[in-house]
């Protein structure tokens, strides 16, 4: 009788992103043969259990963000996956979330609804590298398109489980309080993104229309607790689960993984933290929920300026103004955005998907898709799903 594989997983189980990678393995074992998971409560900075050093297992996926846990999972000698990438010194072969496109996919939500204002909101005290490649390319955005850009940084920034002192939530009142309106904000996580949503509310900001709040990992706890809805990006760490489960099996036959695999998200998930046109020009505002609401039709520029009765130029100059991009790039970004999601999302066919978003022809569609997107539809599909 063939031998189960038991594999350790050292995974955070106290929160969404965790348990999502959790649920990604658990589908590959059922998937494969069956696994022997060993799976205990734990946070994400707990030390390495003790029964570590003894276990006689066959496999680890880990989630290391210290030096120690590097060590103990290293000093097993057994064939291991990490998806965290918090110690990268310590060459452990990674599947993780791909943070750029996390970053892109929360900035396009936000331009497609006319933000010319934004903010990144963290308060971790120990550097991450995670954090640091986040707020880096949500910066590089922002400025790309010549709008304003604030971050909050706390003097006595708290590490996490933490809890707020008076002092720092005074901290982040006066922040928020001097930010200019409407602004766009996006929390390096969920968890602190509920926490920027309720010191908004607490100075008495309207949300999402003074200021628009989205986090990153889409917890459904965080998000739907939130006053009101937290928007979020879906990491798609199921995903991360089930890609490092496949490299996890690869390695305990003796076989070769890349040193990093890194998984693009789904997408925003849209709640009513952030479902809003944030422009204060009426005709820019107009052209904008226009657009959202037909541009899969399909809708071209001249029908949106039919629509305000304005001339093509007019309407152009107009949205140039207010968001920085022509009717006809507003168009597309919101076809491109239904593409990206029924790629996702469904199981239809790439002929339905350009019918759907308003494309004349797959081809059309596929090669405007790779140049803009990077990649194929079907490579995108591929690595959405497992």
């Amino acid at each position: 009788m063939k031998k189960r594989p038991h594999v350790a997983l050292l995974i955070e189980a106290s929160r969404g992103h965790g348990r999502q990678i959790i649920e990604g393995v658990a589908r590959y074992a059922a998937e494969h043969g069956s696994w022997s998971l060993r799976l205990e409560p734990r946070n994400i900075d707990d030390r390495p259990p003790r029964w570590l050093r003894s276990w006689k297992g066959d496999g680890i996926i880990v989630r290391c963000d210290t030096a120690l846990m590097a060590r103990a999972v290293l000093a097993t000698g057994l064939p291991l996956i990490d998806v965290r990438g918090g110690v990268p010194e310590a060459g452990l072969p990674l599947v993780g979330v791909d943070n750029a496109p996390v970053v892109e996919a929360a900035f396009e939500h936000f331009r497609e609804r006319g933000f010319r204002h934004y903010a990144w909101c963290d308060f971790f005290r120990k550097r991450r590298i995670w954090i640091d490649l986040r707020r880096e390319r949500f910066q590089q955005l922002v400025s790309s398109v010549g709008a304003t850009y604030s971050q909050f940084q706390s003097k006595q920034a708290m590490s996490r489980h933490a809890t707020w002192s008076q002092h720092e939530m005074l901290e982040l009142l006066d922040w928020l309080g001097s930010l200019p309106r409407p602004v766009a904000i996006l929390a390096c996580d969920d968890e602190q993104a509920h926490l920027v949503l309720d010191a908004a509310l607490t100075l008495g900001l309207r949300v999402p229309e003074d200021a628009a709040v989205m986090g990153i990992d889409n917890d459904e706890v965080f998000c739907r607790v939130s006053s009101p809805p937290l928007s979020s990006v879906d990491v798609n760490a199921v995903t991360v689960g089930y890609k490092a489960a496949e490299a996890l099996a690869r390695r305990m036959r003796g076989r070769r993984v890349p040193a990093r695999t890194m998984i693009p998200p789904r997408g925003v998930v849209t709640r009513q933290s952030t479902d809003i046109i944030a422009v204060d020009d009426p005709e820019a505002s107009e052209a904008l929920r226009f657009i959202r609401e037909h541009a899969c039709r399909p809708t071209t520029a001249d029908d949106v300026a039919a629509h305000l009765a304005v001339s093509r130029s007019t309407l152009d100059r107009c949205l140039r103004s207010a968001v920085g991009q022509s009717a006809a790039a507003a168009i597309l970004q919101v076809r491109l955005s239904r593409v990206k999601a029924d790629l996702a999302e469904t199981d239809l066919t790439l002929q339905a998907i350009a019918t759907r978003a308003g494309f004349a022809s797959v081809q059309h569609l596929a090669n405007l898709f790779r140049d803009r997107v990077g990649v194929t539809p079907g490579r995108y599909r591929k690595e959405m799903h497992h």
